[in-house]
């Protein structure tokens, strides 16, 4: 009896064993399968525990960022959608002869160049930091208005309008995307919403001194005065640019970042929303004009378009908090779709 007894403790005790050894290679097999899904950069904890914090997330400093990153949004992407009135100066008076496809070559050499190269101002800001690296655009972005001022063909204005303020527009916007959000956690949706805020009145105050400026002291004069602006108020925001975390060790591994479906479909996407967004600005003033609107009316739009910019930005920033950004992008872009392929389309002269 005693030997029944045994063998069949023992067998109970191989079978919850075998049980238990099934159980430990099905999640071997699931930690595999997530190990091969999962990128490099993601997978390996080594690049969060290796990382210093010097300041905690949502401290004072950090509305700081928030306030110094809107102020270099403001100069930056304020500068290039003001860039209709620039447009129409340059249809209509600088360069009548030229068309308007060469003439958005400007614009479209600042959008282009601003967004890739900022590409290389992740690796440029773990280098050398953020305050140098934005205030190096600040240079650039100075220089190359003040160098416009200089020019007497298209093709110049194309290479420093344009190309030159690109790459300086892009040591300066990739650091002031990122940076707030480093510096935040709990209220990071808001901290965004306040930087990005900053084109938006940006966009709408430098349309208005850049009308402002070339009625009273001329075109090449009012580049000039933008360029000082622009070195004064940017360059002194850059300055209270600093980290909150340390760089991983070893780096961070860009080209698995960018092997990343999931980051090839959202660049896609930036990518196609910012083609169809940015024609607004560009091309409003002129087609306001060919429907017989003043010169002040047309510049007009572009001021109503960047309030309202201004004050969705702040406002979305609650909102996102609330419903998640995934669900309020796609709102948004059905709203705009819906103006823009519908009311403006019906718009006659």
């Amino acid at each position: 009896m005693l030997a029944q007894v045994n063998n069949a403790a023992g067998s109970q005790s191989t079978t919850r064993s075998n049980s238990f050894n099934i159980d430990l290679e099905k999640k071997s097999i699931e930690t595999q399968s997530f190990d091969k899904d999962t990128p490099d950069y993601l997978s390996k904890p080594s690049t969060i525990t290796d990382i210093e914090e010097y300041a905690p997330a949502g401290c004072a400093y950090a509305w700081i960022i928030v306030a110094c990153a809107s102020l270099n949004m403001m100069c930056t992407i304020g500068i290039a959608n003001s860039f209709g009135v620039f447009s129409t100066y340059y249809i209509n008076s600088l360069y009548p002869n030229e068309s308007a496809a060469n003439i958005a070559w400007v614009a479209t050499s600042i959008t282009f160049f601003m967004l890739v190269e900022a590409i290389a101002t992740g690796p440029l800001t773990d280098r050398f930091g953020f305050r140098l690296v934005s205030l190096a655009g600040a240079i650039i972005c100075r220089l190359a208005i003040l160098l416009t001022s200089f020019t007497n063909v298209l093709w110049q204005v194309v290479l420093t309008q344009g190309i030159m303020f690109g790459i300086g527009a892009a040591c300066i916007f990739s650091p002031s995307s990122s940076l707030p959000s480093q510096w935040h956690d709990k209220t990071r949706p808001l901290a965004t919403a306040i930087t990005v805020a900053g084109s938006g009145a940006g966009s709408m105050l430098f349309t208005a001194i850049t009308q402002n400026l070339l009625d009273a002291i001329g075109y090449k004069w009012a580049l000039r005065v933008l360029a000082l602006i622009l070195l004064c108020i940017s360059g002194t925001a850059s300055l209270f640019y600093k980290r909150r975390e340390s760089v991983p060790k070893g780096g961070v591994n860009f080209m698995a970042i960018a092997r990343d479906k999931r980051l090839i479909v959202i660049g896609l996407a930036g990518f196609f929303v910012n083609v169809g967004l940015f024609m607004l600005w560009y091309y409003l003033p002129t087609a306001a004009l060919a429907l017989g609107q003043t010169k002040q009316a047309s510049n007009n739009l572009i001021l109503n378009i960047n309030a309202g910019s201004t004050m969705s930005r702040v406002i979305s920033g609650f909102i996102v908090m609330e419903f998640g950004p995934i669900n309020i992008a796609i709102f948004s872009y059905l709203i705009c779709f819906t103006l823009i392929l519908v009311v403006m389309l019906a718009v006659k002269p």
